[in-house]
């Protein structure tokens, strides 16, 4: 399945700027300007909380040789200025050893940082699942946004925000095996149908140890059937067993009548051996 281009982002605060690493000239949104990287202090709400020392060595090398192709995106605060997105290209700027950085300066307001900054991370270098997650709930609780108009808001579908938000609920250890890739997205989506987080942890070690797929994580946790007990089970009531033979006689095919576990239900298992007696059964009955 493709994947969802953030139709509602960054691409319309900006008008859909290039890539860093491409070659050619990006459009740009409104004039751009040059800061030297002394006047620029960080996002405090920055979504990516590891920058990856292989991926700023990549952009660094690209910043060398081609120039920083793409202005970052500032806000003037006094008489500084506040990165709102392109913290990478702001560091791997500093590591190539430049003065200054091409920057689009706007008016963004608070309430905007971290939504602006979490889309620019989500249309570039993808965030680790649990980065993902903190900053999606962050969002939701600044603006108090339900996760249908978080959605909407930020070009995703609502249930990619439910599923990431959870992942907040497995404990801190299998957390740090999400963030480093040793536990896959699909594992922990599986691992979250365990209540206990002793069993989340363990069997997220076997994921680590034994290489276990998806699938053989979502036979472990799914819901398990306690094994029937053949020939202790409790004798059927005279109204019951009176219920069946009413019920054979009438269709003309064995019946069994099982009662459930509150008074007053149950279920009919109506076997049929053929499709001609299968639509014979449903004429007595229809």
């Amino acid at each position: 399945m493709p994947e969802r281009r953030l139709g509602r982002g960054l691409d319309g605060l900006l008008r859909g700027l290039a890539r860093q690493d491409a070659i050619a000239e990006p459009p740009v949104a409104g004039p751009v300007t040059s800061i030297p990287l002394g006047l620029l202090d960080p996002n405090p709400q920055q979504p990516r909380q590891v920058m990856k020392p292989g991926e700023l060595e990549h952009l660094k090398a690209s910043i060398r040789e081609h120039g920083v192709l793409q202005p970052i995106l500032a806000r003037a605060r006094g008489d500084r200025y506040q990165i709102v997105a392109g913290e990478r290209r702001f560091r791997a700027a500093q590591a190539a050893g430049l003065a200054e950085i091409p920057a689009v300066v706007r008016q963004v307001p608070d309430d905007r940082m971290l939504e602006v900054a979490l889309i620019e991370n989500l249309q570039r270098e993808d965030l680790d699942p649990i980065e993902k997650a903190r900053s999606f709930k962050a969002f939701l609780e600044s603006t108090r946004l339900t996760q249908e108009h978080a959605a909407e808001r930020l070009g995703l579908d609502r249930s990619t925000i439910a599923n990431m938000v959870r992942l907040l609920e497995l404990p801190d250890p299998v957390q740090v095996l999400v963030r480093s890739g040793q536990v896959a997205m699909g594992h922990a989506r599986a691992l979250l149908a365990l209540s206990d987080p002793k069993r989340q942890l363990a069997v997220a070690a076997r994921v680590v140890r034994e290489g276990l797929s998806v699938r053989q994580v979502e036979a472990l946790t799914g819901p398990s059937r306690p094994p029937q007990k053949r020939g202790k089970r409790a004798e059927k009531g005279a109204h019951i067993r009176e219920l069946e033979a009413r019920l054979r006689e009438a269709l003309g095919t064995k019946v069994t009548v099982e009662e459930g576990s509150r008074a007053g239900s149950g279920r009919i298992v109506i076997e049929f051996f053929s499709h001609d007696d299968a639509e014979r059964i449903l004429e007595r009955i229809l």
